[in-house]
């Protein structure tokens, strides 16, 4: 079957590798849509995020095509969304509440880990089905479901910090991931929500999603307005970075209030130098986000289902896998504007 394989940065082939076999306990799933990651065009544009090989792809939906000896989870012919493949349950991270970091679950994620074999792919192989494939409610539609990561990401983050109800919140990035992390903020109880991106098109869709200001980190009659709106405390409460910079992350730091917190959502493979004796007297709270739960996963399901998060405010462009590479480059280079390309296999 057809394959991309990530082999270094800026070294993407399109390869023939063999089928995979379900065996006992193994699920083997017929490819739907999968998505072109943030983290794989970083991985793409710069050293750092992947320092091994493998066949990408961590954000697929397909059918079920064949089941293994003792698998009860999923049957031949559901849908279902292929995720990380969850908690060992017995490391650390597991026994304290933070499956999202379990010790064993990142080497073995699909389209992640060393020598794993993603859905950029026709047919990808889940050997955790318990913890990695999601039943896709009957009602939701491929071009739904599929944004599953996206929106896990984001909503993870929220989830993590120490927003409150009626809190000023600065999302600086309005791509995919920063779109979702709004969306969770105003489900929260966000008061002013500011939104930063460069990109006037992504402006647009912040405020689809729910931002009450789209404005552009350029601009130094913008930075004077949310100044002003974030006056009365001297910040946000939280701003969370989401575009992956370090540039951003300065920003989201100057407009944090004292004592306020920065949650540091994006992936970036470049340095941040931070200056402690500038920093140290506000007393940030910098805190990182990584993913999101398994359990999250079916919650986000469900406010989908209830229209309580949106699908539509994610642009969708859809590509044959044999184009997968090209994408990739068109987006690291900026020369495609959408939230999500899916690749069809």
């Amino acid at each position: 079957m057809k394959a991309v394989k990530y082999c270094g940065v800026k070294h993407l082939e399109y390869v023939d590798i063999d089928k995979p076999k379900a065996g006992p306990g193994e699920v083997l799933v017929k490819v739907k849509y999968c998505g072109i990651c943030g983290t794989d065009v970083h991985a793409y544009k710069v050293p750092g995020i992947f320092d091994w090989e493998l066949i990408l792809g961590h954000e697929s939906v397909g059918c079920v095509e064949a089941v293994g000896e003792g698998v009860t989870c999923v049957k031949v012919g559901d849908r279902v969304a292929v995720g990380p493949p969850g908690d060992c349950g017995n490391c650390y991270s597991c026994n304290t509440g933070h499956p999202n970091t379990c010790a064993h679950a990142f080497p073995e994620t699909l389209g992640i880990g060393p020598g794993t074999q993603g859905a950029y792919a026709e047919y990808v192989l889940s050997k955790h089905p318990d913890n990695e494939l999601f039943p896709i409610p009957d009602a939701m539609a491929w071009e739904q479901a599929v944004l599953f990561d996206v929106i896990g990401v984001g909503f993870h983050a929220v989830r993590r910090s120490e927003m409150k109800v009626g809190d000023n919140v600065v999302v600086s990035g309005c791509g995919s991931i920063g779109l979702s992390v709004i969306q969770s903020a105003k489900l929260a109880g966000a008061a002013n929500l500011i939104a930063f991106d460069v990109m006037e098109s992504r402006r647009a869709l912040a405020l689809k999603a729910g931002a009450d200001y789209a404005l552009d980190p350029a601009s130094d009659e913008d930075l004077t307005l949310a100044g002003k709106i974030l006056s009365h405390a001297g910040g946000a409460q939280v701003a969370f970075e989401a575009a992956g910079n370090p540039s951003s992350v300065k920003q989201c730091i100057d407009l944090t209030m004292a004592n306020g917190q920065v949650l540091l959502v994006g992936n970036d493979g470049r340095p941040y130098e931070m200056i402690t004796a500038a920093l140290g007297p506000m007393e940030y709270d910098l805190k990182f986000s990584f993913t999101y739960t398994k359990e999250e996963i079916h919650t986000l399901f469900e406010l989908i289902s209830l229209g309580k998060l949106k699908t539509d405010v994610y642009s969708l462009e859809m590509a044959p896998l044999s184009e997968a590479i090209s994408k990739v480059e068109q987006l690291a280079d900026g020369a495609l504007d959408v939230a999500r390309v899916l690749l069809v296999p």
